[in-house]
């Protein structure tokens, strides 16, 4: 049985693969900039700086793949695209007011009852 693709599935795609878009523009500054200016940065400083950067780069690079396989999967209609894109809209909700907007949209849209039928009939 073939049910056609819900409206608001391609508006949340699109949120996916614009936070990726940004997410990787904010790995590319930080490595780009950031970490070579560590070497200005003497003894704790240094450490410090090297701790915190290395931890938003985790969290950057993982809201980042998360947000790409959350897209894809939305485009071929998989059930882990449903998921990864209900863990990108929970981790959106703290980047305000942009963010905060399409993660509420997201997390109400992809709990809808006909969005969780199209999902599980694909």
């Amino acid at each position: 049985m073939y049910m056609k693709r819900p409206d608001g599935i391609l508006i949340l795609v699109i949120w996916q693969f614009f936070a990726a878009v940004l997410s990787l523009a904010g790995v590319l500054l930080i490595s780009l900039f950031f970490l070579p200016a560590m070497a200005w940065l003497y003894d704790y400083a240094r450490t410090g700086a090297a701790w915190g950067l290395s931890i938003l780069l985790f969290f950057i690079g993982t809201y980042l793949l998360v947000s790409l396989i959350g897209g894809i999967g939305l485009l071929k209609g998989r059930e882990y695209g449903r998921l990864f894109s209900l863990y990108q809209a929970g981790a959106s909700l703290l980047l305000f007011p942009l963010g905060t907007a399409a993660g509420i949209f997201g997390l109400i849209y992809l709990n809808r009852q006909d969005t969780r039928m199209y999902f599980k009939i694909l």
